[in-house]
């Protein structure tokens, strides 16, 4: 089978540079308009499924992708962003300033960290690999395309999960907004063909740029 991830296209806090986590920010116009490329751009695929994390900006994201698709959207929570805690809505910088401690240890992707009052990258691990299972014993056998749209963390979590390698890199893994990451999962081995592509965006750019 064919397993698209789709990370969600801008907000507001994105384009300021904030952590949203569990926050649930919308999209703003212009990941509205992200997120209409990424769905014709997968429509070609004929996905039989399209799953979304419960967050607004993913499942904004998502229904234009499973309108395109003829699909519906099946919301799951284990897909949701980490939780930032007490870090959402601050920016990169104030956090290091704030929690200089915390934010490193948290961005040596040690499995046990977590920002004060919020979610470990051992508990993403535990969603992300919990919804696999039930994703493969309903999809494992068939020869056909899936879209699962979520965030940059449970993005990177497929990847380390499904590609066995070593949790160190999480945070080496770039995932940006309307991105789309694809794997070919067959019985024996498991491709990563496409890593974070915005080629999908090139029309979109000009566009915004003109």
């Amino acid at each position: 089978m064919k397993l698209i991830l789709v990370r969600h296209g801008e907000t507001d806090w994105v384009r300021r540079g904030l952590y949203q986590g569990s926050t649930d920010v919308p999209l703003n116009q212009r990941g509205l308009s992200q997120a209409r490329a990424v769905a014709l751009a997968i429509k070609k695929e004929k996905p039989i499924a399209v799953y979304s994390s419960g967050l607004t900006r993913a499942k904004e994201t998502a229904k234009l992708i499973a309108r395109a698709s003829r699909k519906k959207v099946v919301a799951d929570k284990r897909l949701n962003e980490v939780s930032f805690g007490r870090w959402e809505g601050e920016s990169h910088e104030g956090i290091r300033t704030q929690f200089p401690k915390a934010s490193a240890n948290w961005y040596k992707a040690n499995w046990s960290s977590q920002p004060p009052g919020g979610e470990s990258l051992r508990s993403l691990e535990i969603r992300i690999s919990d919804f696999l299972d039930d994703f493969f014993k309903r999809y494992s056998d068939r020869d056909e395309s899936c879209v699962v749209v979520t965030h940059g963390g449970p993005i990177r979590m497929f990847l380390i999960s499904l590609l066995n390698i070593k949790p160190e890199v999480f945070w080496s893994i770039r995932v940006d907004v309307a991105s789309v990451t694809v794997m070919n999962i067959g019985a024996c081995k498991k491709e990563l063909t496409l890593l974070n592509s915005q080629a999908h965006l090139n029309g979109f750019k000009r566009n915004q740029d003109q």
